[in-house]
This record gives structure tokens, C-alpha cells and sequence, in this order.
């Protein structure tokens, strides 16, 4: 080796390392994809897919109107989003609450 390879940087950090070895990534599989904390959805949590008032309506056999007035204030859960008013149901979520308003959730 030169003389002048051997000299210790004024960091005091020396060229004991490559620069494709700094540059390495981590080996593949560290780690936890899903942690316990973040549990995976089953097909029974899942929320199914997402509904319309106009096809909730349909899918209860009622009028929109009656979804709004009479079962949203019943407690038939829903998601509004954004400030324009629109309202988002899931499948899963209404045919389970459906079973639990007729006592066939218990």
C-alpha cells in the first residue's frame, strides 16, 4: 500500500471501507410485513364493497328517501365524506346491521 493511503483523515475516520460496501442494502426478509399491532382483515371484519345510497336502497327495498329519514337516524352506519354531503355505505357493514335489527345477530 502507498504511504499516502496509510494517513488518517483529519475526521479520524479512515478508508477501512469500500464505497460499494457503504452502499449495500439491507438483506431482504428484516423485519415484520404485517406487526401484531396492524392485524389483517378477515373475510368476516372486512367492510365489502362500498354502496350508494341508491343502491343500499335498492339492496333493503325501500326508497333513498327512507334510508336517509328513517334508517340512517336508527343507526344504519354510514361514512359522509366530504363537505358536499355524500354518503358511503359498505355491503357488509348494512347487511350485518340488518341481521342485528331483526335479531339474527345474536
Amino acid at each position: 500500500m502507498e504511504p499516502r493511503l496509510r494517513m488518517r483523515r483529519k475526521s479520524g475516520l479512515g478508508r477501512e471501507r469500500k464505497l460499494n460496501e457503504l452502499l449495500t442494502f439491507t438483506p431482504p426478509g428484516l423485519g415484520q410485513s404485517c406487526p401484531q399491532h396492524c392485524p389483517r382483515l378477515t373475510e368476516t371484519q372486512s367492510l365489502g364493497r362500498p354502496l350508494s345510497i341508491r343502491e343500499v336502497s335498492h339492496l333493503i327495498g325501500c326508497s333513498p328517501w327512507t334510508v336517509r329519514q328513517t334508517l340512517i337516524p336508527r343507526g344504519l352506519p354510514y361514512l359522509r365524506f366530504t363537505a358536499s354531503g355524500r354518503l358511503t355505505f359498505f355491503e357488509n357493514q348494512v347487511n350485518r346491521w340488518i341481521e342485528n335489527q331483526q335479531g339474527g345477530g345474536q
